[in-house]
């Protein structure tokens, strides 16, 4: 434990300094959405929003910070090397538990508003690219930690846990979409029947209809 406190005792100010940011910045996003979206789920998406956005700060602050004097970095690419370090007689298993959980809050949040990540296996996939480029990333700045593949595996496991412990309440805080409005009927007319006024002259009617229309004048 004390080693752990004395790698990463820089994320208690970093922490105390976000936190008052974050509950400033809740309500003044409600604020802005409670009009479009009410009150309740202004205020449920701007928590879930706010807190996406200060767990992606301090992690990415915990991933870049320098570890100790070293100024240079490890690179394991071996599977399964620098996990059976972590939990032999000398190693720590608060690495692996820090691994596991770093990104699992993320994974557990992300898929409420992001609906395209709404699927374990495509969150997995690319919760394992961001996980890829934070070690590439701890591996170039040379911040004096190992970068391993064991470190990948276990951050996407972390978050595909955090995904599937919140999968029921994905769809919580989405909108009601409203049915498509019913078009109105109208009555159109195909075409229109011509009408004509036809006369027959006196003399024609007389001579050839005046039979027909009275058969006793025949």
């Amino acid at each position: 434990m004390g080693a752990l406190l004395r790698a990463f005792w820089g994320m208690i100010p970093l922490t105390a300094i976000a936190l008052p940011y974050a509950l400033i910045s809740w309500p003044l996003l409600t604020a802005r959405r409670r009009r479009r979206t009410g009150i309740r789920h202004a205020s449920q998406t701007a928590a879930v929003d706010v807190s996406i956005v200060t767990l992606g700060v301090l992690v990415g602050f915990l991933v870049l910070m320098p570890v100790g004097d070293a100024d240079t970095s490890t690179l394991d690419l071996i599977p399964g090397a620098d996990l059976s370090d972590a939990l032999s007689d000398d190693g720590s298993l608060w690495q692996v538990i820090g691994n596991l959980l770093m990104l699992c809050p993320l994974g557990a949040l992300l898929p409420i508003r992001v609906r395209r990540l709404r699927s374990l296996a495509r969150l997995a996939l690319t919760a394992m690219t961001a996980s890829v480029l934070v070690e590439a990333m701890q591996f170039v700045i040379h911040s004096g930690r190992v970068s391993s593949t064991d470190d990948v595996l276990l951050n996407t496991l972390g978050a595909t846990i955090g995904a599937a412990l919140t999968r029921r309440g994905w769809r919580r805080f989405d909108l009601p979409t409203a049915p498509p409005p019913i078009p109105r009927q109208v009555r159109r007319t195909v075409c229109e029947a011509p009408t004509l006024r036809l006369r027959v002259p006196r003399s024609v009617w007389d001579t050839r209809y005046a039979g027909v229309g009275h058969p006793e004048r025949r």
